[in-house]
């Protein structure tokens, strides 16, 4: 009997695999659609995912997924309150394809199952902030798990976490602290980053990183510190 259950459920998987669609195949289109949002031509359909947490606890109320290599199309919102996967499961689930105010998500999620955890997450894909700044190039980082390198505060105007930074490519939005293990932050005009981790996020008719948490907004380093350690830089001034 508990043989037959085991081949049960495998062919079970083995089927639910087989249905699955690639975030890619959600998330790709050419279509402006009548408000310019480039709605998915899934939207009202169930579909079944499999992708890589990137990560949880998001304002909107759920989490984020990836294909195992993070590119263009290949991340997606899913709006669920229920299951509590942890960044880096890889999760299969089923739901209906839906535009939240123009950002594509999965939501009424009718199955969830972790198929492997700490699976790993992809590497963030590296991108300028004038990618992030067009926003019929953005609409393609939706939901991407991503990288800026070498920006700075282009603006003084912060409010509730959010501010703009640039690489000299175009100013892009931050928004700080929309997730749970982010917190809120104002940093001044031509504060240097060295590094920006998070993901794309289309909320308020705008594109945003969306830093995951604190440790993902890493700071520059004077040139003058770098690759020193502070045990060195004590002993310059003995």
């Amino acid at each position: 009997m508990k043989r037959t259950i085991t081949i049960l459920a495998l062919l079970i998987g083995i089927i639910a695999v087989a249905n699955a669609i690639s975030i890619y195949e959600i998330q790709y289109t050419n279509n402006p659609g009548v408000d310019n949002s480039y709605p998915s031509p899934y939207v009202g359909k169930d579909v079944t995912l499999e992708g890589i947490v990137t990560g949880t606890d998001h304002s909107l109320g759920g989490y984020f997924i990836s294909e195992p290599i993070s590119g263009p199309w290949r991340g997606i919102f899913i709006s669920d309150k229920r299951n509590r996967p942890s960044v880096g499961d890889k999760i299969m689930l089923r739901g209906k394809v839906h535009e939240h105010f123009g950002m594509t998500c999965l939501k009424d999620i009718s199955s969830f199952r972790t198929v492997t955890r700490n699976y790993g997450t992809p590497q963030p894909l590296l991108l300028t902030t004038g990618q992030l700044s067009r926003s019929d190039e953005a609409e393609a980082y939706e939901g991407v798990y991503v990288r800026l390198i070498g920006a700075s505060v282009s603006s003084a105007k912060s409010k509730g976490g959010r501010f703009f930074v640039t690489d000299g490519s175009g100013p892009c939005a931050v928004l700080s602290g929309s997730f749970a293990n982010g917190k809120k932050v104002s940093p001044a005009t031509g504060t240097q980053f060295s590094n920006i981790v998070g993901i794309v996020v289309y909320s308020f008719s705008e594109f945003s990183l969306n830093p995951i948490g604190s440790a993902d907004m890493q700071l520059q380093q004077p040139v003058s510190t770098q690759n020193r350690s502070w045990g060195r830089i004590k002993s310059i001034y003995k």
